[in-house]
């Protein structure tokens, strides 16, 4: 597979996002929206990919606990991580959630509802957790001590994650295809399509579609009537929505308000809890956004990963203007679950094997 270096990565984006700047906000009409973080009426356009970068400078800080990690949330109580575990196949529908201290110490965990889930926020009280049930395509609000469900929503912008003509070729990830051959775990997957299920998008089609069944990630999980689970399938007590598709991703709370990031939607969304109401919305930078991070309670700007591009993206909330970017080097674990936490950006990456790495980058 040819490989591209990281400046030719970033060229190609700039070079092909050939997009205009539409329905751009007069000065007067940004004043009038200031307040709460993020406010605004219209929708903001595509952000350019005319940005800077700054390379990513990476600390490996330990192991997710678990099988893996695919969501990640960072609070004074330490670092919560949701891991896939057995949702998808030999518990159908119940997946596991981890609290870690910020050394490693396990100090909690749950087995709340969530089919594949691909994120997790926690309210600001710590006593909620929301959790991105991305292969039922619903958001599960449950009880941070007894990961008992509270409330479930469907979740905005949801369906089958798409490509555009103008679409840059996903980044190789080597890192977890590496880690496992150090660690003598038997490749999985397609060698060639960044280690196998989770890295590399769409860069090669073909083989991956085939390592991961005919419809790609949208496919999930296989059931006796062919449907799969969250697809109408066969498993007793998890039916799921009838069409195809997946959810959302990263997941995080500030001033009562809820930001997640859906893929398929290729959005960040800011929810309403309490009447689930989108409020306010702007396009993700790339087709595989997953964590988000929002770093204090009064901050006005978000920190977006795509697990596809590696990187990091610094986002106003109200304008979705990049204002800064940190591109991970080459051989690096790449973002899935992410969050901000005291000054570093930190991420896991979902390899499995129960030797996904929690890492982090001072920002």
């Amino acid at each position: 597979m040819m490989k591209m270096k990281r400046r030719e990565f970033f060229n190609l984006a700039a070079a092909t996002a050939g997009g205009t700047m539409l329905g751009a906000l007069t000065p007067a009409e940004i004043e009038a929206q200031q307040g709460l973080a993020g406010s605004q009426g219209a929708t903001s356009p595509t952000p350019k990919m005319t940005f800077k970068t700054r390379e990513a400078k990476v600390e490996i800080v330990f192991k997710a606990p678990g099988l893996s990690g695919n969501g990640m949330q960072c609070t004074d109580e330490g670092i919560w991580t949701i891991d896939n575990a057995g949702s998808r196949t030999d518990t159908p529908g119940r997946c596991k959630v981890y609290l870690s201290s910020y050394e490693g110490k396990l100090l909690r965990e749950l087995s709340p509802e969530g089919t594949g889930p691909s994120g997790i926020g926690v309210d600001e009280d710590n006593r909620t957790i929301w959790i991105g049930s991305t292969y039922s395509r619903e958001i599960i609000r449950a009880d941070a001590k007894t990961g008992e469900t509270i409330e479930k929503h469907f979740t905005p912008g949801a369906g089958v994650i798409y490509r555009r003509s103008t679409d840059i070729p996903a980044r190789p990830d080597t890192y977890g295809a590496k880690a496992r051959t150090d660690a003598g775990i038997p490749a999985r997957g397609n060698a060639g399509a960044a280690g196998g299920r989770r890295g590399g998008g769409a860069g090669n089609v073909a083989a991956a579609q085939a390592a991961r069944g005919a419809n790609g990630q949208n496919s999930g999980q296989a059931t006796a009537d062919g449907l799969g689970v969250g697809r109408g399938g066969a498993i007793s007590g998890n039916p799921g929505p009838p069409a195809p598709g997946t959810g959302a991703h990263g997941q995080q709370t500030q001033g009562g308000k809820l930001w997640m990031s859906v893929p398929p939607g290729r959005m960040i969304y800011r929810v309403d809890p309490k009447t689930w109401t989108v409020e306010h919305m702007f396009p993700t930078v790339g087709y595989r956004p997953h964590g988000i991070g929002i770093e204090t309670p009064d901050a006005k700007f978000l920190w977006e990963s795509d697990t596809n591009m590696g990187g990091f993206f610094k986002r106003d909330m109200m304008t979705g203007e990049i204002v800064d970017a940190i591109i991970l080097p080459d051989g690096s674990p790449f973002p899935h679950g992410m969050s901000v936490w005291k000054g570093y950006i930190y991420w896991v990456d979902d390899i499995g094997n129960s030797i996904a790495p929690i890492a982090r980058t001072k920002i």
